[in-house]
């Protein structure tokens, strides 16, 4: 891993006349955390959080930042349209990967006639996608990068609950590639979009992979799991105290709605949602209005039935024509 150069963030933070900062790093860059902490520390109080987050909609907790001049965060990029409480810098950083695409093995979108392709990354891979383009159009494919919307700073850059610029592309396009590392990224476009999606994942030897069996296989398990929360009594809708997920008019909105129905429902905050907070509750179902992957990856440790914001409209509204719609965020309500 390349070490990550704090001479840009230093010179920010001492044009602001910071002096006591939070440092955030994602587990993938915390071994760089003493080498940054050191530079840092000859200019400012700086003080490193130990928690994990979720990107730039998770700057820390009020206790956390309430004290400090500012917030630096390694290795996302800012959402635009979040009111953050104080001022963050992102100091981005994209991996760079030597191994040539040469040899990628396009065969399975040559067989499936998919000549226009609608090419997208998560942020750390912004380097690679651009080099995947290049190939991909000498080979004499149609490329094409979506644009972002407000939630967004890049064309083509995805987060795990927006994929704008799939949207801007799956009416041209014939497939999507996302390069990225894992499935987070792919599975979550793959419900939000009509088009086959293929991950290109850097943390393995380079192959094309389809997402569309395993989607399949996940909106078997969520229609299962909505259907438990057909006859739900009491209702928790959650709301997510982090920055980038606060959805308190989205929570109002459901539980009137709820109410409505003639069923019981509260709402709830939380940061780090945990199963045992609402079994103890006694809910028959949970809504999170917060990160939506929390409810779609990880209802398997609930043994109450977890929705989506969108989820339960499509049970309970009726909304979607028989059509999952995953559940992305667009728009945050501004933080009390």
């Amino acid at each position: 891993m390349a070490y990550v150069d704090p001479g840009r963030v230093i010179e920010k933070l001492r044009e602001m006349g910071a002096r006591r900062i939070l440092l955030q790093l994602p587990d993938g860059l915390k071994p760089q955390v003493f080498h940054y902490f050191a530079e840092l520390s000859k200019y400012f109080n700086v003080i490193v959080s130990s928690s994990g987050f979720y990107g730039a909609c998770d700057t820390g907790t009020m206790d956390e930042w309430k004290n400090v001049d500012a917030v630096v965060q390694l290795g996302h990029t800012e959402i635009p349209n979040i009111d953050y409480k104080v001022p963050v810098i992102f100091d981005e950083y994209t991996y760079r990967d030597e191994r040539s695409f040469n040899e990628l093995d396009l065969s399975e979108l040559r067989e499936k006639k998919y000549n226009r392709i609608s090419m997208a990354y998560s942020i750390q891979y912004r380097e690679s996608a651009g080099k995947l383009v290049e190939l991909l159009r000498k080979k004499g494919f149609e490329v094409s990068v979506g644009k972002h919307d407000t939630r967004l700073k890049y064309d083509g850059q995805l987060l795990g609950c927006n994929f704008s610029p799939l949207h801007d592309q799956d009416r041209w396009a014939d497939c999507h590639i996302i390069v990225s590392t894992g499935v987070f990224h792919s599975l979550g476009a793959q419900l939000s979009v009509d088009k086959e999606v293929f991950v290109l994942d850097m943390s393995e030897p380079f192959r094309l992979r389809s997402m569309k069996e395993e989607a399949d296989r996940h909106i078997r398990r969520r229609y299962a799991n909505m259907a438990r929360a057909l006859d739900a009594q009491k209702f928790v809708v959650v709301v997510d105290t982090k920055i980038g997920q606060y959805r308190m008019k989205l929570a109002e909105k459901m539980v009137a709605e709820i109410r409505s129905m003639g069923r019981e429902a509260i709402i709830a905050y939380s940061n780090e949602s945990s199963p045992v907070e609402f079994e103890n509750m006694m809910a028959d179902c949970i809504i999170f209005t917060g990160c939506p992957r929390v409810a779609t990856d990880d209802f398997d440790r609930y043994r109450s039935p977890i929705l989506t914001a969108q989820e339960f409209n499509m049970i309970f509204k009726k909304k979607g024509n028989g059509k999952y719609i995953m559940d992305e965020i667009v728009n945050v309500d501004p933080m009390p």
